[in-house]
């Protein structure tokens, strides 16, 4: 495990986990937990949304087009209750698009669907330490 990850990691350290592919979904949430994040996972948007302790969490990695409710569209309706948390947008994008753009105005990272264990903590990693101040200032 690299150190860098490992410190900044830590037991408490919330991530929902939103994916409509339950092998997907179940094997990053097991890879999360055993770096020591506290992980709720969820099939849809829709679910997370209806979950109030969702709001709890400072980070939400999810796949942008979901079934039920859009991936953009969730983040929208999570800030617009107060969650001021850090996204991690996973999708096929390519780089420059429209996407990109605002996700990364609101300081949430776009990265492709199929990124590595390795690349997705070091994302998670780097969004929680960004989004302490946002997230304590709540």
């Amino acid at each position: 495990m690299n150190d860098a990850i490992a410190s900044a990691s830590g037991e408490g350290v919330g991530v929902s986990l939103v994916d409509g592919d339950a092998t997907v979904r179940h094997d990053r949430q097991i890879m999360l937990r055993s770096e020591r994040y506290d992980v709720r996972s969820y099939a849809t948007c829709a679910a997370l949304l209806a979950d109030p302790r969702s709001r709890e969490y400072p980070c939400i990695v999810l796949d942008v087009h979901s079934r039920d409710v859009d991936g953009i569209d969730l983040l929208r309706r999570m800030r617009a209750t107060g969650w001021r948390g850090r996204a991690i947008l996973l999708d096929g994008i390519e780089p420059g698009s429209a996407l990109m753009h605002d996700a990364e105005m609101q300081g949430d990272k776009v990265l492709g669907r199929t990124i590595g264990d390795g690349s997705l903590l070091t994302a998670i990693a780097t969004s929680v330490k960004h989004g302490r101040a946002d997230w304590n200032a709540k």
